[in-house]
């Protein structure tokens, strides 16, 4: 074969493995993006349910018996938001926000889960008013 009946340049073969190679580059790059998304989004609920679980516990103490508003707002804030507050161990009462599956079972499993977290729980304890 003389020198002059070379080929010059890219055969096919090798543009459709660059092409390919650029697709799966693409394609993680955006699994990438939506997997941080989705993190991003699982803050904000977390951030949230933190924020009114804090906000229920406070207004309790400011005004009794007011709190059915936040937790409506629970409700209307977090997909399939809940909020309840349940005894504890030791005198320590729970306030838990839970969103998505509004399960409180999975807010006391123990260990890491396939899937993130989807309620927080904060403990507190009843203060007297004379106390302080």
């Amino acid at each position: 074969m003389s020198p002059r009946r070379t080929m010059r340049g890219a055969s096919l073969i090798e543009a459709t493995v660059a092409v390919a190679l650029l697709a799966v580059m693409m394609l993680a790059v955006a699994g990438g993006q939506f997997a941080m998304a989705h993190a991003q989004r699982t803050t904000i609920w977390r951030e949230r349910a933190l924020w009114l679980a804090d906000a229920r516990i406070e207004s309790a103490r400011a005004a009794p018996g007011a709190d059915a508003g936040l937790a409506a707002l629970a409700v209307a804030s977090l997909p399939d938001g809940a909020m309840t507050i349940d005894g504890g161990p030791g005198g320590a009462r729970l306030a838990t926000a839970g969103w998505r599956d509004g399960d409180a079972a999975g807010c006391e499993a123990v260990g890491r889960s396939a899937r993130p977290p989807s309620c927080v729980r904060i403990p507190f304890r009843e203060v007297p008013a004379d106390a302080h």
